[in-house]
């Protein structure tokens, strides 16, 4: 049998960055929300908060990840501005639809679901699809590792 528990306290997780990089972030921009060490994690849930604007188009927000194995070199992407050119080349891990004007938006992605596989590092990217800029306020990501372990 085989248990799955985290690396922290159950229900304890880690802020990634300042936890201000989404707050008022433009419509049809991307922002880099900081890195992830997996360890020795064997699964990493990304939870990810936004407050969008008065939406309009896509009413999204998309969620993806650039991954490293040494911490320096990641997989190509944008991870700020508003180019959309190599958007393709992002790992996408989740998108949190935001069809309600100024209402918190929250869901969690599980990267192995995701990619198939648990990177040693992973940046964590999203870009502002909703049609407004985020709230001033209140957008944040979190994440927690994961192990498995044998029983």
């Amino acid at each position: 049998m085989t248990a799955i528990v985290t690396t922290d306290v159950p229900g304890s997780r880690t802020l990634l960055g300042a936890g201000t990089e989404m707050n008022s972030l433009a419509n049809v921009t991307y922002v880099n929300n900081g890195t992830i060490t997996a360890a020795d994690a064997t699964d990493i849930v990304v939870e990810v908060a936004v407050t969008p604007g008065t939406v309009s188009g896509n009413k999204q927000v998309l969620v993806f990840a650039q991954l490293s194995e040494d911490n320096t070199n990641f997989t190509t992407g944008p991870s700020s501005g508003t180019t959309t050119t190599d958007q393709v080349n992002l790992k996408q891990i989740g998108v949190i639809p935001a069809n309600t004007n100024a209402t918190l938006q929250r869901d969690m992605f599980s990267l192995k679901a995701a990619l198939g596989f648990v990177p040693a590092y992973c940046k964590i990217i999203t870009f502002n699809d909703s049609g407004a800029a985020l709230a001033s306020s209140g957008n944040s990501v979190y994440y927690q590792l994961y192990n498995s372990n044998s029983q």
